[in-house]
């Protein structure tokens, strides 16, 4: 393989490489297309630059990084041991942290740029979610605001969207819980909730406690619509997501072909929408053994593997904890989380990372 320095062009400084690249994304941004392979090859190889950890990872495996599909993959469990951000740390910058539902420890991906988040959500969103349709509509988030829950990604990410496509928000979840006053008004109990066709966003955990408790029958104006986010991530919720989007139906009116599923993750910028995911312009999907790490084929259950191009200060190439199978059309289904501790076929390269960075 060619090394690192060998990938790299001598006469640009890793700061000149970075803004070039910064450039030249946001233009990829603004065209809606381009060719994301070789820009995935020049991220890569810029990360392995100015991103130690990732450097180690390439190195102990003897990896190319000449293509997206077979480039090492960073495990999301890292995330709580190391800082993977290239640049220097400052006041200003966003520390995004996951929940820490599923291992009890939380990771946390430090953001010094938000510049390529911002501009990138607002497209996928009203594609995926709007069907294309950006006029504004009143917004019920179940997902707190950004200045009430600063440290997640997904509240960042809908207050920055609510801003530019909400006619109104009510944001009636709390740090404590869900505002069941504010939620009714929201509803429309006693006031009617007119014609406006009305979107709410929400985590499956949210949806279930919030329909769990409504005693009366607040249907929403024909159209409205649903975001459903956060699957259940191995937590006891006490009925399927079929059974969910059935009492959603019954009780607010809004069918199962209204509600849209989002896939994101603190570790990543870039989001997918639909059923199955569809991989989204900055996006890509690879599902691996769990044990070896091999690529599987369309309809075999692995690891779910992500390269998100908008990763640049970061990391693009992640392993997640989430079990998933690939179509032919790379359009991803999700089968749950993995269970148990990481298999040693994908834990080795964290383990070395790991070991190295201590001494």
């Amino acid at each position: 393989m060619s090394s690192v320095e060998e990938d790299l062009d001598p006469a640009n400084t890793l700061d000149d490489q970075r803004h070039d690249l910064h450039q030249d994304l946001l233009a990829f941004l603004r065209r809606g297309e381009g060719d994301f392979d070789t820009l995935a090859v020049r991220v890569l190889r810029y990360q392995a630059a100015a991103l130690p950890a990732y450097a180690r990872l390439v190195s102990r495996l003897g990896a190319s990084l000449d293509h997206w599909q077979t480039a090492p993959m960073v495990p999301t469990e890292l995330f709580q041991e190391i800082d993977l951000c290239s640049r220097p740390a400052g006041k200003k910058d966003l520390v995004f942290r996951t929940s820490g539902t599923t291992v009890g420890r939380r990771g946390a991906r430090r953001v010094s740029d938000p510049t390529l988040y911002r501009t990138a959500m607002a497209h996928p969103f009203i594609a995926g979610v709007l069907d294309g349709d950006p006029s504004r509509r009143r917004w019920i988030s179940l997902i707190p605001r950004a200045d009430v829950l600063p440290d997640s990604s997904l509240s960042f990410m809908v207050t920055e969207l609510a801003g530019a496509l909400a006619s109104e928000t009510y944001w009636v979840m709390e740090k404590d819980g869900i505002d069941f006053d504010l939620a009714k008004t929201a509803l429309g109990e006693g006031h009617g909730t007119g014609d406006e066709r009305v979107l709410v966003l929400t985590t499956a955990f949210a949806l279930a406690e919030l329909l769990d408790k409504l005693r009366w029958p607040p249907r929403l104006p024909p159209g409205s619509r649903v975001m459903l986010t956060g699957g259940f991530k191995g937590r006891t919720l006490g009925l399927s997501e079929a059974e969910l989007l059935a009492k959603l139906e019954a009780i607010l009116g809004v069918p199962a072909s209204l509600v849209r599923a989002e896939y994101g993750m603190t570790e990543l910028t870039s989001q997918a929408y639909g059923t199955p995911f569809a991989p989204m312009g900055t996006l890509r999907f690879r599902v691996v053994h769990p044990e070896t790490g091999a690529a599987l084929g369309p309809g075999e259950v692995g690891l779910v593997g992500c390269f998100d191009l908008l990763n640049l200060d970061n990391v693009s190439s992640i392993l997640t904890s989430d079990l998933g199978a690939l179509d032919a059309d790379g359009r991803l289904t999700l089968h749950g989380r993995r269970p148990g501790a990481t298999p040693r076929g994908c834990s080795l390269s964290a383990e070395e990372i790991l070991a190295k960075v201590a001494r």
